[in-house]
Formats: structure tokens, sequence, C-alpha cells
């Protein structure tokens, strides 16, 4: 009467694959021992401070007139920071420069506090062309504020060496006379 089904057995038990086990929470405090720390001496250190070079010295960028205190010649780079170009003739000027002996200073023409003081002092230059701060361009100085030479765009080194070693010549003869 049961149409075919056979009555239940015993409900079998189900054995878990992996076995867990019962972790007992331990009510057991830890003590923390406090340790006293013995901190030594301060010891001073004598920290060199950076010096800062004045914006303006004489009328002219403090870098360049520090430079031209210690070099006859003196190589002036004139960049825009975010510039490939810029970056490429800045390279190739600060090579020129050392190839010659010269003086080397990169000046930022976006910075008011250096372009001001340089576009004042090239206003007294003779031609349009020197009052005008374009960048990229490289302008050789003579001691003790002369302007000998710009170059404007795309200068290699080797015209940059070839630029510094005749303003060389040229104070050179100059303090000969």
């Amino acid at each position: 009467m049961s149409g075919g089904q056979s009555a239940p057995d015993a409900a079998t038990q189900i054995k878990p694959l992996h076995p867990v086990k019962q972790r007992v929470r331990s009510t057991t405090k830890r003590t923390v021992k406090k340790t006293t720390v013995k901190t030594k001496k301060a010891v001073r250190v004598h920290v060199k401070k950076k010096t800062v070079t004045p914006a303006v010295i004489d009328g002219m960028p403090g870098s360049l007139a520090i430079e031209l205190q210690t070099h006859e010649v003196v190589v002036v780079a004139l960049y825009a920071p975010k510039s490939s170009i810029d970056a490429l003739v800045l390279g190739e000027a600060r090579q020129g420069a050392a190839a010659a002996g010269a003086g080397f200073v990169a000046l930022n023409v976006t910075n008011e506090r250096i372009a001001a003081p340089l576009t004042s002092l090239l206003t007294t230059g003779a031609s349009a062309a020197d009052r005008v701060l374009d960048d990229p361009a490289v302008l050789v100085f003579q001691r003790p504020r002369t302007l000998f030479v710009r170059l404007n765009g795309y200068t290699d080194r080797d015209t940059v060496a070839q630029a510094a070693t005749n303003a060389a010549a040229a104070s050179a003869t100059g303090a000969q006379s």
C-alpha cells in the first residue's frame, strides 16, 4: 500500500569533509609590562644653510652677476621650462660653455623676477633684436656686463663654444690695448 515506497531508515549522519575544531576563547588577561627608554642627549648637527642668490645684483639677474665675477665670459641660455626644443638648446649651450671654459647660466624667461632685470639690461642695446627675450636663445656676455653676441633659435654646442672663445679673445685684446 504505500505505492512502492519503503519506510525511511534511521537518519544517517553526514560527516564533514574537513573537520573543524571548535576554538575555545580564553578569558585570561594579558598584562603589559611598562618599560622606560632612556634617550640619549641630543647631538648638534651643523647643517649648512643654502645660500639664496638675490634676484637682481647691479641691475642684472643675480646668477649672471655672480658668474661674471668668476668668469671673463658667461654663456646665458634663455629657455621656457616645458619646451623640448628649449631643453635641447639648454644642453647644447651648457656643453659649449664647458668646452670653451666659460661660465654658464640658464635663465627661465617665464619667471618675471629673472626676465625683468634681463630685459632692462638688454634695453640699452643698440638693436631692437637685443631687447626681446625670445626662447630659445643663447647670449654670450663679457665682463663687466657687456653683451657680446645673441644667438636666436637652435644653436649647437660648437657654435656656442666658438662664440664664447671669440668673446674671450675680444676681451683679451681689449684689455691689452
